[in-house]
């Protein structure tokens, strides 16, 4: 505890010793020393054709948005363990790299892939092994209660076998969501439901992966964010735990119609925080790699801003990674009772 004597404003003893004691705490300084800095990730069953992302490091003073710090003269490859193809510079987009458009190789569930990023004698390499395929379902669950009634959630069907990749980018495309089968899951409001991320969810999930997997990710994307669909919600737990409502420029209310989650759970609660928006939406739940859970797990009581995350990059800093997602559609609906 510090006292402070009010009658000289001055601190007293304890509280000198403590600032005393502060001042001379050992402190780990460490060179700076500039490396290459790269960011990729492979989606199984995908074209390789994700972008990635090449500069060099920053120090601490340094602007991100730097254009000099962007590398735009990298060679960039890829080897599958049986070919190598080349990602070519993006033009006008420094430190950005794509699958050249002659490769289109497709990112196998299960196969280790090796990325090499070579600079004027300056290489890194990175792995990632592509998790393999997942068992996705919706169960309903009866552990909630409401004012101490019991409250069953219901399972919902997901569909995926219902429709074509090619058919459902094609209804968000146009906007012509009649074409897909999805089920309809109420956004209700009030004490039980719309409070804290531990309120009643409209659904539940589960998935099972057949090896090992890392971090689970799930993000909703909103396929219909007009204001008209936004859900309009100023209380104080929607500030806490949303962030406080967005104004355009005649006035309307809205959120960001997207959001992301990282869990390491096998069963999965959407609640109302991955909804801002009535109207269809796109849920994507994807498993990732044992690098990106490492990379993005932090350490509770040793990471900081200025500490690097454990990143996979040899030679360098940044993250090689990679997933297998599963997509389905669902329909948000308001609460007409």
């Amino acid at each position: 505890m510090i006292f402070k004597d009010r009658s000289r404003g001055k601190y007293s003893l304890p509280a000198a010793l403590a600032l005393a004691v502060a001042c001379n705490l050992p402190v780990e300084e460490s060179a700076y020393d500039e490396k290459l800095v790269v960011f990729g990730h492979l989606v199984a069953n995908g074209q390789a054709a994700d972008t990635i992302f090449v500069s060099r490091s920053f120090e601490i003073d340094e602007s991100h948005e730097d254009q000099g710090k962007w590398v735009t003269d990298a060679t960039v490859t890829i080897f599958d363990g049986d070919a190598t193809f080349t990602l070519a510079p993006v033009a006008g987009r420094p430190g950005r790299y794509l699958e050249q458009a002659t490769s289109r190789q497709v990112i196998l569930p299960g196969r280790t892939y090796r990325l090499d990023v070579v600079l004027d004698g300056d290489s890194v390499t990175a792995f990632t092994t592509v998790p393999d395929s997942f068992a996705l379902s919706s169960t309903s669950s009866s552990d909630w209660l409401c004012e101490e009634a019991p409250v069953l959630v219901d399972s919902i069907a997901l569909y995926e076998d219902e429709y074509s990749e090619t058919a459902w980018r094609w209804a968000v495309a146009s906007g012509d969501f009649s074409v897909l089968k999805m089920d309809t899951v109420i956004y209700r409001e009030g004490p039980c439901y719309t409070t804290s991320f531990a309120s009643i969810p409209l659904f539940v999930l589960q998935w099972e992966a057949f090896e090992p997997a890392g971090i689970v990710r799930v993000s909703t994307l909103a396929l219909d964010e007009t204001v008209a669909r936004a859900i309009v919600d100023s209380s104080l737990a929607a500030r806490i735990f949303k962030g406080h409502m967005l104004v355009d420029e005649e006035g309307n209310y809205f959120r960001p119609g997207s959001f992301v989650w990282n869990s390491s759970m096998d069963i999965l609660h959407l609640t109302w925080l991955y909804f801002n928006y009535y109207g269809p939406h796109l849920i994507t739940v994807e498993v990732t790699d044992s690098h990106f859970n490492e990379y993005f797990k932090g350490q509770a009581f040793r990471q900081n801003s200025f500490n690097m995350p454990n990143g996979n990059i040899v030679g360098g800093y940044g993250l090689f990674s990679s997933s297998n997602a599963r997509s389905f559609f669902v329909h948000v609906a308001p609460d007409s009772s």
